[in-house]
């Protein structure tokens, strides 16, 4: 039986999904984050996320590497931290040093590819790499592909130079908002209560203890996101403003990128995956209006499916099976069966 892999790994967590030829999941495995640049490890932490991300997934599958009878045909990696050109050729000593290691040695794959992880939000939406995506989850970055393969991006800058409309973005300015109401600098909002309660503080003083006493994560930030989404959806006027805020630079980073390859011109599809996407018409109305300003003709295409089954798509283009309708269906079907503990 032959089989590819496909994973997607970002700043929070390392997914990864087993499938046949046929586009049937059988497997879906989860490791820690492998954004190597935001990892205090650096490359060799990313590549443990890789492996036991890969080996849940084998076992997701009932399959061990002692067992005869299959072989994995291509091994498709979307990360986040690697840039997106120069990464479409089988994985080299070169790009090995930002994973520091290929699939783990159990998974025997004929071919392993690296790729920036944006690449499989759009192969989720689109069925293949073509039109835009943007991609907003811990951090934030677009991405084009034009029919000729070349690609563009806008933003992807990480959280201390960018990455604006991200989930650390938004609750970065969550939480400055929460401090400015305390202090009587900004208006009155319900973001105070909330830190309160996500932080389990009694104070907003608190805080400090909380975010600068102790190594913090990304996601001790970017999970005030989901606080500021909700309070937006409650009506708070603050935060509705910082979704309109990120909205808006969302859109501005997909016009721009798919400016840079003259896509702009015509009708392209135009992607957003991501948890941010996740809080709905808070952020997609300001999204959407602001995208059909910029690019008339962008078409909002939204995936059935996550990033990590992209990554299967794209692993299965590149062992030559053609991605059409019936495969689709499957990895839809098979989705609902092996989805459920995905998050």
């Amino acid at each position: 039986m032959d089989l590819v892999i496909g994973m997607d790994g970002g700043g929070t967590k390392t997914a990864c999904l087993v499938a046949d030829m046929k586009g049937n999941l059988l497997g879906l495995g989860f490791g820690g984050p492998s954004n190597y640049l935001r990892l205090a490890g650096g490359a060799r932490e990313a590549a443990e996320a890789v492996r036991s991300s890969v080996e849940a997934a084998m076992r997701d599958a009932g399959l061990y590497a002692s067992m005869p009878g299959f072989r994995i045909r291509v091994a498709q990696l979307a990360v986040a931290g690697v840039g997106i050109d120069g990464v479409n050729a089988p994985m080299t000593e070169a790009t090995r040093t930002v994973l520091d290691a290929e699939v783990d040695a159990d998974v025997d794959a004929e071919g392993v590819y690296v790729d920036n992880d944006a690449s499989a939000g759009l192969a989720a939406a689109v069925g293949e790499l073509y039109g835009v995506v943007i991609v907003a989850g811990t951090g934030s970055i677009a991405m084009a592909v034009d029919r000729a393969g070349r690609r563009a991006r806008s933003g992807g800058w990480g959280y201390r130079m960018g990455d604006e409309g991200s989930g650390q973005d938004i609750g970065r300015l969550g939480l400055a908002a929460a401090t400015r109401a305390h202090d009587g600098r900004g208006p009155v909002t319900s973001l105070v209560e909330r830190a309160l309660e996500r932080y389990r503080v009694d104070t907003l003083d608190g805080l400090r203890s909380v975010l600068y006493t102790q190594p913090v994560k990304n996601r001790d930030i970017a999970d005030f996101c989901v606080d500021v989404m909700a309070a937006a959806q409650d009506g708070d006027a603050v935060a509705l403003g910082i979704a309109e805020y990120a909205g808006r630079e969302l859109a501005l980073a997909s016009f721009t990128a798919a400016r840079a390859l003259g896509m702009d011109a015509g009708e392209f599809p135009v992607a957003p995956c991501g948890s941010v996407f996740r809080a709905g018409e808070v952020i997609m109305s300001p999204f959407t209006g602001e995208l059909a300003q910029l690019a008339p003709g962008a078409r909002v295409v939204n995936a059935p499916y996550p990033p990590v089954v992209g990554a299967v798509i794209m692993a299965l283009l590149r062992a030559g099976v053609t991605c059409d309708e019936a495969v689709r269906h499957r990895l839809a079907e098979s989705w609902k069966e092996v989805g459920g503990r995905y998050k």
